[in-house]
């Protein structure tokens, strides 16, 4: 999403916490048709991404392919060739 973008948020579709992951889908008045996701870690954004509105229930279905995606990016971004700065938290499911 670029800063350009004019976002006017309706209501919140779903909150749905996956494995520690916060995944929250706003449909929105504008842009028409469209759902804002904001995933978020700790209180931290991850990733902010406009979705077409009518797709945003695949989102929780696929919450755990989606956590284990985010995990291997952050793995492989804090690689310093003897292992990984990033911590993976221990699994609680």
């Amino acid at each position: 999403m670029t800063s350009e973008e004019t976002v006017v948020r309706d209501k919140v579709a779903f909150d749905h916490v996956h494995r520690g992951v916060r995944f929250v889908a706003t449909y929105l008045v504008k842009p028409k048709g469209e759902a804002l996701i904001e995933i978020t870690k700790d209180g931290t954004l991850i990733k902010s991404v406009l979705w077409p509105a009518y797709k945003i229930w695949n989102i929780p279905a696929h919450a755990d392919d989606i956590v284990t995606d985010l995990e291997a990016g952050l793995h492989e971004a804090g690689w310093t060739g003897f292992g990984s700065v990033y911590a993976q938290e221990a699994s609680h499911d």
